[in-house]
């Protein structure tokens, strides 16, 4: 079911607006299960409340499904805890915590009450996990993924005394080989070599050996630094990893100058929540462009400015969180295919070739241009060759999409389609989007705006919907429409007793006023019939937009605010 969201004292995260959840006792841990493998592409989320095996008390925590296992003798999942829910401060929980039904004794918690949350987001995690028994399948993962900097996690006991351990460490090594155990049957065994960094860097580093629990130690094996292993946790990608952070995109008084001295852009600050769209708006030379170029470290700058945590001007690894689209197509390879593109570009970020065409096929297919995976790039009309430009940028998987006007040159439908797909990324891979754009109506798509203006840089940044509230009368205004234009209307309303200021669009006015408006759209009426101009439809509450925000904050009309 979908239902909206309820505060629930605090006591976890904020979640978006809209979630599917659902309850299940212990007693329905298979119902649960079914109801994740039915979503097993999405981001699935938990709160669950039960008892912890190891030492018999009540725990209660949130954390999100790292994997599933139905099968006839095991009904369990893996949760990532994000947050103990009761803050116990002794007996920390494990990282990595194996759910099974109430009264389970063979996982970490026995539940009694678990809480599932689909956040309606496409699964990305690269991180993986494993029973001890399936190290095997471990290997297989690695060797398949190639990747060179591999975090690894093991809950285990030690072999040579049987007590509990926990290391963690890069993976150094991996393999399946044929172990010799007691019975005289050879059996395949996957292990693992980790390596883990001494506390405090006092001492030397150790190499521990990861082996499956049916593994028979022989001499050629260090028993002490030999882990029979329960719970393996992968994180491919670790080196990558973001820091932990607040805002995903974080400016804070942003300046870049010239050598001469003079600023392009001077004191500008503003954060962007993860998940959030960001439209920047403003007139040519008002410093858009620049603030983006120095937020991804491309040019230098003074003051903060930090994507996903990272410093801009960490750039080789910064640019892992960010993807960019310039305004100019032209420098992806007019003569590959959509699918080649994103594979050249891709293997910058040290991506698998066999990764990059399934996650480009999925992106084409989201997209609506797979069936144009065989063409030519430039034998696409110029709304999907925007289309691929976005997939490139997305191959990565990153934090931040950022779009240098990607609407520029296209009609009124394809750039409405164009927003239509950047809301679907938005919602589906809970990417933050960042939008440069000359059109102040393309705002209304976005969370949050950023008004710019030449001289001033960032003079208003806040929610489309609070901006327009800070006109005269919380953005409601008398609207008349004229028959036909007519040049001499606009001063007329303006010389109207308690009229701020009027905007004109064609035969449509908008009077912005602080008085009553139906009182002042009395007046308005009577002053354009005394001068003979023909009024077709007058409104007493006219819905302001921000076109009209932005021309009346450009000429002056309007202080802008910067919400915090």
């Amino acid at each position: 079911m979908i239902k909206q969201d309820r505060d629930e004292a605090s006591e976890i995260e904020a979640k978006p607006t809209f979630v599917e959840e659902a309850y299940f006792s212990g007693g329905r841990l298979n119902e649960a299960i079914d109801w994740c493998l039915a979503r097993h592409d999405r981001e699935i989320h938990c709160i669950v409340e039960g008892v912890l095996n190891s030492t018999s008390r009540e725990v209660r925590f949130s954390g999100r499904l790292l994997k599933i296992k139905k099968s006839v003798l095991t009904r369990r999942f893996a949760a990532l805890v994000e947050e103990d829910l009761r803050k116990r401060k002794r007996g920390d929980l494990d990282a990595i915590l194996t759910v099974g039904g109430e009264g389970a004794t063979q996982e970490d918690v026995a539940a009694t009450q678990i809480t599932l949350r689909n956040y309606l987001k496409r699964n990305l995690a690269e991180d993986l996990y494993y029973d001890g028994r399936d190290l095997q399948q471990a290997v297989k993962d690695l060797e398949k993924m190639k990747s060179t900097q591999s975090l690894c996690t093991v809950w285990g006991n030690r072999a040579s005394d049987r007590l509990p351990i926990m290391i963690s460490g890069m993976v150094v090594g991996f393999a399946i080989e044929a172990m010799q155990p007691a019975r005289g049957t050879i059996l395949p065994e996957g292990f693992l070599e980790v390596r883990v960094e001494p506390e405090g860097s006092v001492g030397d580093p150790k190499i521990y050996l990861v082996a499956q629990p049916q593994l028979f130690i022989g001499p050629g094996y260090n028993p002490n630094l030999t882990i029979i292993a329960s719970k393996v946790y992968i994180q491919p990608y670790a080196w990558k990893e973001a820091p932990a952070y607040r805002d995903v995109v974080e400016a804070r008084n942003l300046t870049v100058s010239l050598k001469t001295g003079k600023n392009l852009v001077e004191n500008v600050s503003f954060a962007l929540e993860e998940g959030e769209m960001l439209a920047i708006i403003g007139e040519s030379g008002a410093g858009k462009s620049t603030t983006v170029k120095a937020l991804i470290g491309d040019i230098p700058s003074t003051g903060v400015a930090r994507i996903a945590g990272v410093d801009s001007r960490q750039t080789t690894k910064v640019r892992h969180f960010f993807g960019y689209c310039p305004q100019d197509l032209s420098y992806m390879y007019e003569t590959f295919t959509p699918l080649e593109n994103i594979i050249a570009f891709g293997k910058q970020y040290d991506i698998p070739e066999w990764q990059l065409i399934q996650r480009g096929k999925s992106l084409l297919r989201d997209f609506g241009i797979l069936e144009k995976g065989n063409n030519a790039t430039r034998e696409l009309s110029g709304g999907q060759q925007r289309r691929v430009s976005i997939a490139v940028a997305l191959a990565h998987m990153p934090k931040v999409l950022l779009m240098d006007e990607p609407t520029s040159g296209l009609d009124p439908d394809n750039r409405n389609e164009l927003w239509n797909y950047l809301a679907y990324i938005n919602q589906e891979y809970g990417t933050s989007i960042i939008v440069i754009t000359h059109y102040p109506i393309e705002a209304e798509f976005c969370d949050k705006v950023a008004v710019f203006i030449r001289g001033k840089s960032l003079v208003a940044f806040g929610s489309p919907q609070r901006l327009k509230e800070s006109l005269p009368n919380r953005g409601f205004s008398v609207g008349v429409v004229l028959e036909e234009v007519d040049p001499r209307a606009r001063t007329i309303l303006e010389e109207v007793e308690g009229v701020r200021f009027v905007l004109q669009r064609g035969e449509l006015l908008k009077v912005f006023t602080d008085e009553p408006l139906e009182k002042v759209a009395q007046k308005c009426v009577s002053a354009l019939d005394t001068r003979k101009i023909a009024v077709k439809i007058v409104k007493t509450k006219s819905v302001a937009d921000m076109v009209d925000y932005y021309i009346a904050i450009t000429r002056g009309l309007v202080t802008g605010t910067i919400e915090k």
